[in-house]
């Protein structure tokens, strides 16, 4: 019988933590129910139910009230534990890869864990075993097929753990109460002996009072620790940690009992998931203080400074109603600051490649999983989760992970070391964190990047440290798991929900990790195994060239080697050497001790000539030590480049970006990168918005070699009135050695209406388009819009007729169709008039399919908006309102520039173009004629007495020909201005004050 408990033991008290006087709540379970085996058979013996491999959009994540105060909290600068460059020291690639799971089912939700003899992975909804060289044992399967409480159940989230010290499986799911007649409930599966395939499971339903989102299941010694994402509203006052009696699962009893406690004190932003501390190990700690832990983050509301809390509790099986849980730490000391809230809270946050939807960081959740481990003289646990470390408009995940350490059972918990990790410009999300046997740490994560210039489709990655490595740092190279070639495909932006990393209980040093990618509209879980801790006696490399870096280099540059021992044994009196772009080689003897699995830095007497600028140098560093097991580590072949001293450039606008309802008072943020071997400060930098006034304003701030800084202007930018703006960005820097990466350009469009929401998750709309030489071949599904205006095409009004050839991955009975609009007269709404093509059919999904459409021939010329809609015609949704949501397919806006190949430059000039005169103030003035004439004019300006004052050359730069005059000299008085060719022009008159 379910027992709900409202009033039950409440103390409180004052300790002291920190510094700091706290108020200690403690409190009883808020729940107490029980549950009775039903048993199955082994999985070789039952009917497996086969994968469906059907789309599904499972349970959306819970959410509460946004509790997140705008502006609130630190840091407001560099995140302080920042680790901004990746660790040199090489490793072998993973020893084993392979897609453990194939699905739609949206998110997949990739969970696994490896067995002495099995790997064990499931995925909503369904699972699979392999044995330990990736051959599959039990082929995708629905988990229904388990059998016993898991029968007909099929909801997910599900976790698999595996318990170490008793050497047996464990799979868990939820049960949702959405359309069913059974209540909420948590469900396990326990296996009946250590082989899961063929030793049965005892499995086991606990019905609660509502939805247990996001269970992630922990060890300790007395019970199985669940912690959900349950009554966000009210975590501190129902239940959402759950104990459950581990001794009597194990057995396969009836009468296990579960145990729900709140989280007294915890603040959240809405979703959250606390973690409890989980055993990996044989060896487990004494019963009773069983550690949960969340971080809280200051910019939300009750959070006055960024810290973690633990909760201790003590469960009284003998007596379940005197069980506690209590407020037990807030670890202030050794937490730098953090910003743990993308977008206010929101789901959708990382961009991806190619215009996809934003996808979902995975913020307000301890990643999964949380790993204690016992050593000789402490015990550890390791931990991450995701932040925002720029603390500009801009976004850049990175991850935020600690070892926490107790140096006896019973003590309090303190912050060992610290780090986060984001050593370039990609985001690195969805972590999941292991500690191994001699206190090695690997890190497993997701790595997304939407620079066009080095784009990273969601990938799986991997890095980690030596335990006496220098602390924070994650010093080992970063290494692919796999390199994921599509976006996220749903209009949601789900990703994973969470990764899973797990230790092999055979040799302790050995990660698997499992975490999800994308092929197309597919969802892959790849499994990777890799270790990097020393197996051999003799062995010892060259890992990196520690100096000199790319920078302004002179001729006797002073090398220095970084050289690890990879091996179990210490090491000197080895050779070491280099070579400088396979020249003399330099050979000395590094004469020091060098301890096992570490590393050292050994300097040249030799200095090498780096001199020419411009000059990239290849650096072949090695060691020869005698009897070195592994030469394939040895040597490394390394580049230095000999930077100019002063080379800055923009490489991305970051805001504004196209919207509908952009204002007078937009925000211009811009990426600005020290491409010159000089730190480099006061900075100017630019923009422009079309042919307007450049706004000029100075970035002050010092800028590292190789590093980049985000810049928001003071001057914002007025988009308010509907169109196309070209935004320009640049900067200025006095002598810089390459001006040809000083600037960018950014297409953004204010428009009448922006249709997303559309599902094309099933393969309606637009998935190809080619225009004359616009090819897009990958389109992704996204919120079903997608702004690819920043290309264009020309259209020759002269030739009147054009084909477009697009391709859908749904047809059936005629209803995909397809219409397309260009917005002639430059207003940003696509009216009737202006619509080309009309509800044609696309009659097949996959092929190409091409269509005629043609222009006026009194189009006008320059750039135009195009906007191109598919969908099922048969759903709601008007396919021939460009404002309107279909249920499903997409909307395209591209660009496309209108030309002329029949006219002359008198006629471009004369009847064409538009001649404008604009004021910048202090007597600056812009000259501006609009005009898709392409050829080079010249530019006068004469005073009224006929005297000319400049004659020069004048380019049309994309879509205007402009020039900036400087009048401050001149004596007031009415000037005149032409522009045009030594025959003809047009001329406009301004006035010098």
């Amino acid at each position: 019988m379910m027992k709900k408990l409202l009033y039950l033991l409440i103390i409180s008290f004052v300790f002291h933590l920190n510094s700091n006087a706290q108020v200690n709540q403690i409190t009883g379970p808020a729940f107490i129910d029980s549950a009775s085996v039903m048993k199955s058979g082994p999985l070789s013996k039952e009917s497996l139910i086969p994968s469906l491999k059907k789309p599904k959009l499972y349970n959306p994540r819970n959410r509460g009230i946004n509790k997140v105060v705008p502006g609130k909290g630190l840091p407001k600068t560099e995140n302080p534990a920042l680790q901004k460059k990746m660790g040199k020291i090489q490793v072998k690639s993973p020893v084993l890869t392979f897609d453990a799971a194939v699905t739609r089912s949206t998110p997949s939700d990739p969970t696994g864990a490896v067995g002495r003899d099995h790997y064990v992975n499931a995925w909503n909804s369904e699972f699979a075993i392999w044995d330990k060289q990736g051959n599959n044992i039990i082929p995708a399967s629905s988990l229904p097929s388990i059998g016993g409480a898991f029968t007909n159940e099929a909801d997910g989230d599900p976790i698999v753990f595996y318990d170490e010290s008793a050497d047996r499986f464990i799979l868990m799911q939820f049960s949702a109460e959405f359309d069913s007649p059974t209540p909420p409930a948590l469900l396990f599966a326990v296996a009946q002996g250590p082989d899961p395939v063929n030793s049965g499971w005892y499995t086991y339903r606990f019905d609660l009072e509502a939805l247990p989102d996001y269970p992630k299941i922990s060890l300790w010694r007395d019970g199985y620790y669940i912690t959900t994402n349950k009554d966000a509203l009210e975590p501190q006052g129902k239940e959402i940690v759950y104990v459950l009696e581990r001794d009597k699962m194990l057995q396969g009893a009836d009468d296990v009992r579960i145990l729900g406690f709140p989280l007294p004190g915890i603040r959240n932003n809405g979703f959250y998931s606390p973690a409890g501390f989980s055993v990996i190990g044989k060896d487990l700690p004494p019963p009773g203080n069983a550690p949960i832990i969340y971080l809280q983050d200051d910019e939300w509301a009750g959070v006055n400074q960024d810290h973690l809390k633990i909760w201790n509790i003590n469960v009284d099986w003998d007596n379940p109603g005197a069980s506690t849980i209590a407020e037990s730490q807030e670890i202030t000391s050794g937490v730098s600051p953090f910003t743990a809230t993308f977008d206010g809270g929101g789901f959708e946050n990382l961009a991806q490649p190619g215009g996809g939807v934003d996808i979902d960081a995975l913020q307000g959740a301890m990643m999964y999983m949380t790993m204690y481990r016992r050593f000789q003289n402490y015990n550890s646990v390791v931990m991450n989760f995701v932040v925002d470390v720029e603390p500009s408009a801009a976004k850049h995940a990175g991850i935020r992970w600690y070892e926490l350490r107790q140096q006896a059972d019973g003590q309090p918990w303190s912050v060992y070391q610290e780090g986060t990790y984001a050593p370039d410009g990609s985001d690195r999300f969805s972590g999941s964190i292991g500690i191994d046997i001699r206190g090695n740490i690997g890190l497993g994560f997701t790595v997304v990047n939407d620079d066009p210039r080095n784009p990273v489709f969601p990938s799986i990655r991997y890095t980690g440290r030596y335990s006496n490595d220098p602390l924070g740092v994650m010093t080992i190279e970063e290494q692919s798991i796999v390199e994921g070639q599509s976006p996220q495909p749903r209009p949601e932006g789900r990703y994973g929900d969470y990764a899973h990393l797990s230790i092999d209980p055979v040799d302790g040093i050995t990660f698997w990790h499992n975490a999800e990618y994308f092929e197309g509209s597919d969802r892959l879980n790849k499994v990777g195994v890799f270790s990097f801790s020393a197996t051999e006696g003799n062995d010892v490399g060259a890992v990196a060239l520690a100096s000199p870096q790319n920078a302004t280099l002179t001729a006797s540059e002073q090398i220095s080697i970084e050289v690890r021992n990879f091996g179990l044994n210490p090491q000197s009196g080895f050779e070491v050497s280099y070579t400088i772009n396979g020249g003399a080689t330099v050979t000395e003897t590094f004469d020091e001790i060098i301890a096992p699995e570490s590393s050292a830095t050994y300097t040249f007497e030799t200095t090498a000539d780096l001199s020419e600028v411009g000059e990239t140098y290849t650096v072949t560093i090695s060691t020869n030590l005698e009897n070195d097991a592994n030469p394939n580590n040895d040597a490394l072949d390394t580049q230095v480049k000999n930077l100019p001293p002063r080379d800055v450039g923009i490489t991305s606008i970051d805001s504004p970006f196209t919207s509908e309802g952009l204002n007078s008072t937009e925000t211009v943020t811009v990426t600005i990168e020290n491409f010159g071997g000089e730190p480099q400060q006061d900075i100017p930098v630019s923009y422009q918005v079309g042919n307007n006034s450049v706004i000029r304003e100075t970035y002050n701030n010092v800028i590292g070699v190789g590093e980049e800084a985000f810049y928001s202007f003071d001057k914002t930018a007025d988009l308010s009135a509907s169109g196309r703006y070209i935004l320009k960005a640049r900067t200025n820097l006095v002598d810089d050695f390459d001006t040809t990466n000083d600037s960018e350009t950014k297409a953004v469009l204010n428009l009448d209406c922006i249709p997303d929401g559309s599902d094309c998750s099933a393969g309606d709309g637009i998935f190809y388009f080619e225009l004359g030489e616009f090819l897009n071949e990958r389109i992704p599904c996204t919120t079903g819009y997608i702004d690819f205006s920043g290309g264009s095409t020309d259209l020759d009004r002269a030739d009147g007729t054009f084909t477009v050839t697009v391709k859908t991955n749904f047809a059936e009975d005629d209803v995909e169709k397809f219409s397309l609009w260009i917005d002639f007269n430059d207003n940003a709404v696509f009216e009737d008039e202006e619509r080309l093509i009309t509800s044609e059919i696309i009659p097949e999904a996959g092929p190409a399919f091409s269509y005629d459409f043609s222009i006026p021939a009194d189009a006008e010329l320059g750039q135009h908006l195009l906007r191109i809609r598919a969908g099922d015609t048969s759903f709601a949704g008007d396919l021939n309102d460009p404002c309107s949501q279909m249920t499903y397919g997409t909307t395209h806006d591209y660009s496309v520039n209108i030309i002329d190949s029949t006219l002359d430059v008198e006629d471009f000039v004369l009847n064409e173009a538009e001649l404008v005169v604009i004021s910048s103030g202090n007597s600056q003035y812009r000259v501006v004629m609009e005009s898709s004439f392409e050829e080079p004019l010249r530019i006068y300006v004469h005073n009224t007495l006929g005297q000319k004052l400049i004659e020069n050359q004048i380019v049309n730069d994309g879509d205007a020909y402009v020039y900036d005059l400087d009048m401050s000299y001149a004596a007031p008085g009415v000037y005149l201005v032409r522009v045009g060719t030594r025959d003809f022009g047009k001329v406009k008159r301004f006035i010098v004050k």
